[in-house]
């Protein structure tokens, strides 16, 4: 209701916990609440406690990532509006409507969430994005790069296609002797064991790290990886906030990079 250009995405919901058409449905009156402004993120889970608490089984991940390309195929299929049938070993639907359609055409974006092999396999057979956090060296991701690109060659696919989006811890200072002070606020800040021992040299290692102008450089060499969205992490956790100064200094290096 406040904001007309932040697009709202979700990173990422756990496909086994909720039925894909519920899903769908939410996700389409969310597209339409925010006026076309949603990425569907979706992610296979991995994190056992958190099936067991809602009391699903925590199957393998092979059935996991089935369920998650299943999902996908319903997804799609609900947000045309309905009425949409699909019989799957995971997910179905019968004649199942969604009203009113979301606002985006064809439909909202599908981002899926992950790094592993057979994850961006079903990323370049069902996805219009790939998304992975939130520490990253460019080597790393330039390998995981080329999984993805083997897996949309099998598919038949463009590799330039497939939206990607990474997120990176990030940290910025105008100078190195305010970068240190930064870093020092973040540490006192973080919760025991996050930062701990390490320094900022071992810290700023696959994430976004640096002075304004070391910062906007390194943006300018994740975009000639391909990446066309960064998540920013302002602080020593993920979606956390240090100050509210130190996103006015990511505002800032991000200004410099090359649009």
């Amino acid at each position: 209701r406040a904001t007309r250009r932040p697009r709202l995405g979700t990173l990422v919901v756990c496909v086994p916990l909720r039925p894909a058409t519920v899903l769908a449905k939410a996700m389409a009156t969310l597209d339409v609440l925010s006026g076309g402004r949603l990425v569907v993120g979706l992610g296979a889970g991995w994190y056992e406690d958190e099936f067991v608490a809602a009391g699903v089984p925590f199957e393998g991940a092979g059935r996991r990532l089935a369920h998650l390309a299943e999902a996908c195929e319903v997804l799609r299929g609900m947000f045309g509006g309905g009425p949409f049938s699909f019989a799957g070993s995971h997910a179905s639907a019968k004649d199942a409507r969604c009203l009113p359609r979301p606002r985006q055409r064809p439909a909202p974006p599908i981002w899926i969430g992950g790094r592993g092999d057979r994850l961006l396999d079903v990323v370049a057979r069902r996805a219009d994005g790939w998304n992975t956090v939130w520490v990253w060296t460019p080597a790393a991701y330039r390998e995981r790069l080329s999984v993805l690109e083997a897996a949309c060659e099998r598919a038949g696919r463009d590799p330039s296609t497939v939206t990607r989006s990474l997120g990176l811890y990030a940290l910025v200072g105008e100078d190195s002797r305010d970068l240190a002070r930064r870093f020092r606020r973040l540490a006192d800040l973080a919760p025991p064991g996050v930062v701990g021992a390490r320094s900022l040299d071992e810290w700023r290692q696959g994430r976004l790290v640096g002075t304004v102008d070391e910062v906007a450089e390194q943006l300018a060499g994740w975009q000639g990886l391909g990446v066309d969205t960064l998540v920013l992490g302002a602080g020593p956790l993920p979606f956390a906030l240090t100050a509210l100064d130190d996103v006015d200094m990511l505002a800032t290096a991000c200004s410099l990079a090359p649009p």
